[in-house]
């Protein structure tokens, strides 16, 4: 098996068991939490479906000893056969659900077979309407016009990039944030060299960081208002028209000059 499978695996359980009961609401966990450091195809689909099944299962016993939501990325592979990257979403009482597919793949995830998702929903947990971005989707700014449209309470983004530097990360994740309104959550793990990849971050829907990682390994926690949004002057000569910034964009949108 490999060494870092096997380290993933028990520093996230590891922490996960550390959290106390009752502490906290909701944790996010990275994009293929259930299977990074596998080797090649056929040991990603191996690992999936044994060491990723028990953390998987580990994951849903969490979240009914903690009392919290978790959201994981996972990879998974139906009965059919077919592959996905997904978010997996554990709660108390309530069986687990996949409510967004990675919509924006690589070359590599194509070459292993592996399908996009074909949607991009809102899904609503205790009153919260949540977008979602996987990795590569991160890159996308219309998946989050679509999520400001839709008018999200909060944006997961679960990753695990390994080449873009931490800097650019937060610029994007602060700008992203700026687009849709709304509270941005991103995990992702950290690599060797600091000044790359890593950064999960939250981020107000006014781009201000509410807590940031950097490029280093470990737990940050924070509390947020998960239905904060920027409201400003709805535009220059307007002061007494304060309202949510996104929702005063909405009417002078022309979709049909950009699509």
């Amino acid at each position: 098996m490999h060494h870092e499978l096997q380290e993933t695996l028990d520093w996230l359980t590891t922490h996960l068991a550390a959290i106390p009961a009752g502490s906290v609401d909701l944790v996010i966990l990275p994009e293929n939490s259930n299977v990074t450091g596998y080797k090649d195809l056929y040991d990603m689909i191996h690992v999936i479906h044994n060491q990723g099944a028990e953390y998987v299962k580990t994951l849903q016993k969490e979240a009914e000893r903690i009392g919290a939501v978790i959201m994981a990325g996972l990879m998974t592979q139906d009965d059919k056969g077919v592959l996905r990257n997904q978010l997996g979403v554990f709660q108390p009482g309530k069986p687990a659900i996949t409510p967004y597919t990675k919509n924006h793949l690589v070359v590599p995830e194509l070459q292993k077979g592996i399908k996009p998702g074909d949607e991009a929903n809102l899904f609503e947990i205790n009153g919260v309407k949540y977008g979602c971005a996987i990795c590569y989707d991160f890159y996308f700014p219309e998946l989050f016009c679509h999520y400001a449209k839709l008018r999200a309470d909060v944006v997961i983004i679960v990753s695990h990039q390994r080449q873009e530097p931490t800097d650019n990360l937060l610029f994007l994740t602060r700008a992203r944030a700026f687009d849709t309104g709304s509270t941005i959550l991103r995990s992702a793990p950290a690599m060797d060299n600091p000044a790359i990849g890593g950064r999960s971050i939250a981020v107000g829907p006014d781009g201000t960081v509410i807590a940031d990682a950097g490029g280093l390994p470990g737990v940050i926690s924070f509390e947020f208002d998960p239905h904060a949004r920027f409201v400003r002057p709805a535009s220059y000569g307007e002061p007494d028209r304060v309202v949510d910034y996104r929702e005063s964009l909405q009417p002078a949108c022309r979709p049909e000059l950009y699509f």
